[in-house]
Formats: structure tokens, C-alpha cells, sequence
């Protein structure tokens, strides 16, 4: 019988669904989901490469690399501009090694590619109270006149270090290393109550 390899969340038996907090007329400020499976990879360029690599992931993934602090999705991968040079790329819903290997058997020869699907953990959150839900943790400026859908930014929220991208309106994506990521659910969880929300 052949041996299987199942992505298990570090949050599995942290994850509560239902309604918790401040109970609103207008219902709850907030949704925060886990993504699960979900795929993550990230990509940096090796020197010299960047043109080539941009012209690559554009012909085999149909992404434009995009700047340090802007996010593209297309096909069912975002890439999140870490650092100039430097890019995250999330797959919700695909078995892990399943993009890191078609990333490095298109890339490989241009830029370094590392899964870190097994330590990372992706989470969404959304709805009108977001926004205020996150500016609780951070100093980033989440107006939504300045961080805007396609937008991200690497931070902290409660001393834990976070990808934020904007994936609409008042819908986000959040990526946590799986170490710190039951300690940045709870407390997150703890900075919605005052407008309540809901797990789904």
C-alpha cells in the first residue's frame, strides 16, 4: 500500500465555526475563514534573471511580476511582492508540491524555488469592519484609498509577522508562519469582538 502525505492545518483544532462577539443588528463585522489546503511558494530571483523570469511567469502562468508591495492573481495564483526580487505565491486549494513543482520546472533556471506550504498558514478575513479589525494590530496605513485591492504589505500584528493583501474591497488575505499561527488566530479572534464575527 503506497505511503500518502496529507497537509494537515496547524489550526485544526483551533478552528470554532459560528457567531462569537458583539451581536449587531446589522450582523457581524466581520468572517474569518482558514484556507485549507492551500499552497505556498515562494520565488526569488537569481541575478541577471529578472527579465527572463518576468517574461517566463507571464508566458506559463499568464502573472505579471509585480512590484514589491502589490499583488497580481490570475489562474488561481496570487504572487505578493515581498522585497525587489522577491515574490510569495499562493495557490488556495492545491495539494502542496503541486505548484512548487510546476513553478521550478518552468523557473527553476531563473529563480530559487521554495515550498513553504507546510510552514505557512493562509486565513481570509472580510467584511465592512476589516479593515478596522486589522488597523487594531498595525501601523500600516489601510485606508481604502491607499491600500487597495492589489495591494500588500509584510508586518506585525501582536509581534507575529503577516502578509496582508488586499483581495477586495474589504477582503484580505493573511499568511503567518505555522508556528505562531494558533496564537495570531486567537488573536485576531480577540480584536473582532468588538464589532463580532463569524467563523466560516
Amino acid at each position: 500500500m503506497a505511503d500518502t502525505m496529507t497537509q494537515v492545518s496547524a489550526l485544526d483544532d483551533v478552528v470554532v465555526h459560528g457567531r462569537f462577539g458583539r451581536s449587531l443588528p446589522e450582523g457581524p463585522g466581520v468572517a474569518l475563514s482558514l484556507v485549507h489546503p492551500c499552497e505556498v511558494v515562494s520565488l526569488i530571483a537569481a541575478r541577471g534573471k529578472a527579465r527572463a523570469l518576468a517574461a517566463a511567469v507571464k508566458k506559463d502562468f499568464g502573472l505579471g511580476l509585480p512590484d514589491m508591495g502589490a499583488s497580481t492573481t490570475a489562474r488561481g495564483v496570487s504572487l505578493h511582492g515581498t522585497a525587489p526580487g522577491q515574490w510569495l505565491a499562493v495557490a488556495p486549494a492545491a495539494a502542496a508540491g503541486t505548484l512548487a513543482g510546476r513553478l521550478d520546472k518552468k523557473l527553476g533556471s531563473m529563480a530559487m524555488v521554495t515550498d513553504q506550504s507546510h510552514g505557512r498558514t493562509v486565513m481570509h478575513l472580510k467584511g465592512p469592519r476589516a479593515r478596522d479589525v486589522l488597523a487594531k494590530g498595525t501601523a500600516v496605513d489601510l485606508r481604502p484609498s491607499s491600500f487597495t485591492p492589489g495591494s500588500c504589505a509584510s508586518t506585525q500584528i501582536g509581534h507575529v509577522g503577516v502578509m496582508i493583501a488586499c483581495t477586495g474591497a474589504d477582503s484580505f488575505e493573511l499568511s503567518v508562519f505555522r508556528s505562531f499561527a494558533e496564537g495570531f488566530w486567537l488573536g485576531l479572534s480577540e480584536l473582532a469582538l468588538e464589532w463580532g464575527y463569524e467563523v466560516r
